[in-house]
């Protein structure tokens, strides 16, 4: 065709339409043309030579579903809350008494002031540790052990020093664990704030159980165990058998079982004790200490 053409175009154009021609001729059959014409073709057999897509054989494994808890796990983690609720309630009848007679006796402050505290440390770690029973069973520690301190400053006597300490001095005490708590939870994470003020709760309840031997001395020395409230140890009891239960085996959780089996221990020695001696022998004054520190909220 192309030969056909040019002779048609020669015989047209004389010798110019020739040279024309050549040239023309020429300039299509350079190497420089044919070589981009090769790499364009190149290119295209590359691009439609696509390699087959593999298909990736590794199989994983179905995800791993959460064990379900036994239902008796399930029934205690539902009753250490409100087994915690009635723990803190104990201490009612006597507050009630108190204003009623407008006189606290020869009654501590202690338990009071340390049910107000514990019970905030440990809402506050329910809070950071998303466990409802756990923030809302001391949300109402906290309220009872304000009101009973409230109450007990009202009628206590002035100058009072055996509670142990002044009433002023309990206040300090609360203050600095205020303070010091909310700089925690402004200064640090919610995963090192549950660490440090978990820590702190089992710390405040290491030196709350270490401090009824003197109580149990008396108890003793006396052979009588009337300043035992047996209800109320009973259901402390109970309360922290189902917190060392839930703790251990539901939350899995050191600061929740731990004190919980310490607070444990000192309601079994309690029992212990009003089996043994019973209510016979010189009555001493109701030692509210004792219920103070085997509450666990």
């Amino acid at each position: 065709i192309f030969v056909s053409k040019v002779h048609i175009f020669t015989s047209r154009k004389g010798k110019m339409g020739l040279i024309h021609t050549a040239i023309v001729a020429l300039a299509l059959f350079t190497p420089a043309h044919t070589a981009t014409a090769r790499t364009a073709a190149s290119k295209s057999a590359v691009v439609q030579k696509k390699p087959p897509r593999i298909e990736s054989k590794t199989t994983f494994p179905p995800p791993i579903k959460p064990k379900t808890p036994p239902k008796w796990l399930e029934i205690c983690n539902q009753l250490a809350p409100a087994t915690s609720v009635l723990c803190s309630l104990a201490p009612l009848p006597t507050i009630l008494d108190a204003s009623r007679t407008k006189s606290v006796g020869d009654l501590p402050l202690l338990p009071y002031s340390s049910m107000a505290a514990n019970g905030l440390i440990w809402a506050l770690y329910g809070w950071l540790t998303k466990s409802a029973p756990v923030k809302y069973a001391n949300i109402i520690g906290t309220l009872l052990g304000s009101y009973y301190f409230k109450e007990f400053k009202k009628y206590s006597p002035p100058g009072s020093s055996n509670l142990p300490g002044t009433i002023r001095q309990h206040l300090v005490v609360l203050t600095w664990i205020v303070f010091a708590n909310a700089f925690v939870l402004t200064n640090f994470s919610k995963v090192d704030a549950a660490q440090i003020i978990g820590k702190e709760g089992v710390l405040m309840y290491i030196i709350l159980f270490a401090s009824p031997l003197a109580a149990l001395k008396n108890v003793i020395a006396t052979k009588s165990a009337a300043s035992i409230p047996l209800p109320f140890t009973i259901a402390s009891t109970i309360n922290c058998s189902l917190w060392s239960v839930v703790g251990l085996l539901y939350m899995n959780d050191f600061y929740i079982y731990f004190p919980s089996v310490m607070g444990l221990i000192c309601a079994l020695v309690q029992i212990f004790l009003k089996g043994m001696y019973g209510d016979s022998g010189s009555s001493i004054p109701v030692d509210d200490v004792i219920q103070g520190i085997v509450k666990m909220t």
